[in-house]
């Protein structure tokens, strides 16, 4: 190895060490945007981290409020091809001494009220709040009802953007079930009729039908 280029290796060396905190600081001139969607059987759930750059000045309340107002404007979401307009739930904005280190983040909720039916549907989200800026993430959340089962998820590059595809199962009709009494009126008449067990122990296999049956 030639003794120049050793130098220069020593000199990069001696940089790192000297200064540590510049070789694994984060860019505080991007806009983090960070989008969890969780679907629900009347709503989507829309939550977004924002983490700005330090280049930031103090904000009233009324001011937090109107920008989160309109950073949901920017917010196109759409299921089956429909639009769903997003509504602001809550807004909470870090203090200036934060944002301007370059930690605070902000975090907005909103949902947007989705009547939607049994079977296959499919949901589109795009963030365009500030592409100048914008460091993009977003993820679909498992759902917690057990209704509800996402079957494809496609981010785009700069995960501005997803589409999903879910499915959304049949509830159960319990009304035209029988009462509880009629179903375990009707499991003794059966069981008794056709003389599957006496009288005498027709109790614990009786409760076995009537649970069987109604569920």
């Amino acid at each position: 190895m030639r003794r120049g280029t050793i130098s220069a290796l020593l000199c990069s060396i001696a940089i790192l060490f000297a200064f540590p905190a510049a070789a694994g600081a984060h860019r505080l001139d991007e806009y983090l945007q960070a989008t969890r969607l969780s679907l629900g059987l009347d709503r989507i759930v829309v939550e977004i981290d924002l983490t700005p750059g330090v280049d930031v000045a103090p904000i009233s309340e009324a001011e937090a409020r109107a920008y989160a107002t309109r950073m949901l404007k920017e917010i196109v979401l759409d299921v089956d091809g429909q639009h769903q307009t997003l509504t602001l739930v809550s807004s909470r904005f870090p203090s200036f001494q934060e944002m301007s280190a370059g930690i605070g983040t902000i975090r907005i909720d909103a949902r947007a009220v989705w009547p939607g039916g049994p079977g296959r549907h499919s949901l589109s989200y795009q963030n365009n709040h500030r592409p100048d800026l914008g460091a993009y993430l977003v993820n679909a959340l498992l759902p917690k009802n057990r209704d509800i089962e996402i079957t494809e998820q496609h981010r785009d590059f700069l995960q501005r953007g997803i589409r999903l595809t879910f499915n959304v199962k049949s509830p159960v009709d319990r009304s035209t079930l029988p009462p509880w009494p009629l179903a375990f009126g009707l499991g003794f008449t059966v069981l008794v009729g056709f003389g599957v067990v006496s009288r005498t122990s027709v109790a614990p296999r009786l409760i076995q039908f009537g649970l069987k049956y109604v569920f």
